[in-house]
């Protein structure tokens, strides 16, 4: 048996290993009689799907939700803005030499 033989052989039987466990997992899923969902981002109770903010309707999440959005925000903008002004700095300096 060649090597590229072997090769082959060992790439369908893993294909064939991953298609079995694929069926395996979703059979799983639709045995689980658990509807899909996602969790709230603070205290991981289930929340459907489509909920936005990923908060539950629980008051404190959602305002800690809403402070952690704030925060990330500020710190995306500060990211790309501190960068900008370095580089525009330094191509003020090298332009009045």
């Amino acid at each position: 048996m060649s090597r590229k033989d072997t090769i082959l052989r060992a790439a369908q039987r893993t294909a064939k290993e991953a298609r079995s466990a694929a069926s395996r997992k979703t059979r799983m899923k639709e045995e689980s009689g658990i509807p899909p969902h996602r969790h709230c981002s603070i205290c991981w109770k289930p929340i459907p799907l489509a909920r936005m903010p990923p908060a539950c309707n629980n008051q404190e999440c959602s305002d800690s939700w809403a402070k952690k959005d704030k925060a990330r925000k500020r710190l995306t903008i500060m990211m790309y803005l501190f960068p900008a002004f370095a580089i525009l700095f330094l191509v003020i300096n090298i332009l009045q030499t």
